[in-house]
């Protein structure tokens, strides 16, 4: 005889079965078999084939992290296979030197995105390029420049026909050494001028022909107001890392230079959109063509991003585990320049070697700090943000965000430092995930995933944020 209470259980038996069969077997087998989102609860599981409408609630594995109760959870976001795109030979360059330079580098051929940007270069219109980082943006715009200051190089002492202005020292130096290496067997003068030596600059300074000048803009600002720098012969000016150097900080010094080149060619180069031009380039806005990535603003989908809900007090032991077996080298980010340098103290103390950057620090020490990492003698970097930007870190497997960035561009930013062109297999982020705020963008990048889009509110005049934060709280 069949009880009540024993038919109810096995109602209910039966509906877990069909919900099971539903969520599992109905799907096609290969997205049973690669989700995108794996999680600690499988229900919360996102598979390649689902489609959420804009009338369905999104399940975000994510929702609850606000809550204490959730420490312990976390999601997986996993690598799906490239779709590899027709890349083209560098036949295409008029100079043949150029392509034979690319292939010392192992650099074959030029993705479609490459390609387009070049030859709109080569135009002498200004643009706006976007893409991905690690997408090869920087010979995107080398290449057109060098081909045409072959025929037309600088003929005055100190006054470059090329101007390439960069947010930091460190991403200075590794550009002015790729333009190096392309202009090798040419007789072009690649010039980097870096802050930290302006005085000495300003009272010995040197005389020589520049094709292309390399800086920052504050070094560049000063010496060009005082006169030893020239710009007025300048044809291409290149604001690369533009989202930074778009920033309200960097604005006056900016500004300064481009009043100097207005009769150049200007490119603005970036792995994020700016939402705002300032009003010093409001007068080229409505000539500067859009050359933009369709994967920019979009999570990377070829390296695994993990992300933890983890208590602030757990940190520490999680962190010293993955660094514990790193085999290949691992760069950590930290929000606040205290927190790198105890990191970094932390982990020496506990038998590994590794590396130091941040903006408190002398840059000469920041630069003895970053060829270590380099060359291999420390495979652990401790940093800020200051090495989020640009720079080539084609060897890093792994990157963890000890302190979660709070700016989506940021994010974007830091691991972009893996899964490059030329990057190794398998590269991994893993994210610490510990308030309130850092729980808001994880939830954005969760939902960019699940529904296929970008991540919104990709903004990097960070300043300007902060600024307009401050004055909602004040009012």
């Amino acid at each position: 005889m069949i009880t009540s209470n024993s038919f109810i259980a096995s109602y209910f038996h039966i509906v877990k079965l069909v919900r099971y069969y539903s969520l599992n077997y109905l799907r096609s087998p290969e997205s049973i078999k690669d989700p995108l989102i794996s999680c600690k609860r499988s229900d919360f599981n996102y598979y390649k084939n689902n489609k959420v409408t804009k009338f369905e609630a999104i399940k975000l594995a994510s929702k609850g992290w606000t809550h204490n109760k959730s420490k312990g959870d976390y999601f997986i976001i996993h690598p799906q296979l490239n779709i590899e795109e027709d890349t083209k030979p560098f036949h295409f360059l008029t100079k043949s030197f150029l392509a034979d330079a690319l292939r010392k580098e192992k650099i074959y051929s030029a993705t479609p995105f490459q390609e387009k940007v070049i030859d709109y270069l080569k135009t002498g219109k200004h643009a706006l390029v976007a893409a991905e980082t690690g997408s090869g943006k920087t010979i995107s715009y080398l290449l057109p420049i060098i081909e045409k200051l072959i025929n037309n190089p600088a003929t005055n002492v100190n006054t470059p026909k090329a101007l390439i202005l960069i947010p930091n020292r460190e991403l200075a130096l590794q550009i002015g050494n790729v333009a190096q290496k392309l202009c090798e067997v040419t007789n072009l003068k690649i010039k980097t001028i870096i802050g930290g030596r302006t005085k000495k600059i300003m009272v010995n300074p040197e005389f020589s022909e520049i094709d292309i000048l390399i800086g920052t803009p504050g070094v560049i600002s000063k010496l060009s107001t005082v006169g030893i720098i020239k710009l007025n012969d300048v044809q291409h000016t290149i604001i690369d890392e533009a989202d930074t150097l778009l920033d309200d900080s960097f604005e006056e010094r900016v500004a300064v230079i481009l009043k100097k080149t207005v009769q150049s060619q200007i490119v603005l180069v970036s792995a994020t959109i700016p939402k705002n031009l300032p009003e010093y380039l409001k007068p080229i806005e409505a000539a500067l063509t859009q050359i933009i990535s369709p994967k920019v603003h979009m999570p990377l989908f070829n390296i695994k991003q993990h992300f933890l809900r983890l208590s602030k007090t757990s940190k520490p032991s999680e962190l010293l585990s993955h660094a514990k077996k790193a085999s290949a080298p691992m760069i950590i980010f930290s929000n606040r320049n205290e927190t790198s340098n105890w990191v970094a103290l932390f982990l020496r103390e506990n038998g590994l070697k590794c590396s130091n950057i941040n903006g408190d620090m002398n840059f000469a020490i920041r630069i003895q700090q970053w060829n270590q990492f380099l060359s291999g003698e420390n495979k652990i970097l401790s940093s800020t943000d200051i090495c989020s930007r640009g720079l080539n870190t084609v060897q890093v497997k792994h990157v963890i965000n000890y302190d979660f960035p709070l700016y989506a561009s940021d994010y974007i930013h830091r691991i972009g430092r893996i899964g490059r062109i030329g990057s190794p297999a398998n590269c991994k982020v893993t994210n610490f995930i510990t308030g309130p705020k850092e729980v808001q963008l994880v939830q954005q990048i969760e939902i960019a995933i699940r529904t296929g889009t970008t991540i919104p509110n990709v903004d990097g005049n960070i300043t300007k944020i902060i600024q307009s934060k401050i004055m909602r709280e004040e009012n």
